[in-house]
């Protein structure tokens, strides 16, 4: 897998709110998360993470930034 792949590939998770009320799917570089207590999403916000349940990936959103972003970077790829 060439550099530019590796560093093309993201992975999503959802991370709950502080509050415990809900949460958001959030995009981060890499294939997969490693375990690591906290990780910068693609839209720049530092986050705690933890393995997430299944009613959060069903429930939580995607966060609209991460998803713009990666799909700006997308699209000026192939240009």
């Amino acid at each position: 897998m060439s550099s530019d792949a590796r560093i093309a590939r993201h992975y999503w998770l959802p991370i709950p709110e502080a509050s415990g009320r809900g949460g958001v799917r959030h995009a981060f570089p890499g294939a997969r998360w490693l375990g690591t207590p906290s990780e910068t999403a693609v839209c720049g916000i530092e986050t705690p993470m933890a393995e997430p349940s299944e009613v959060d990936w069903i429930c939580f959103p995607t966060c609209p930034e991460c998803h713009q972003i990666l799909k700006d970077r997308h699209s000026t790829r192939g240009r």
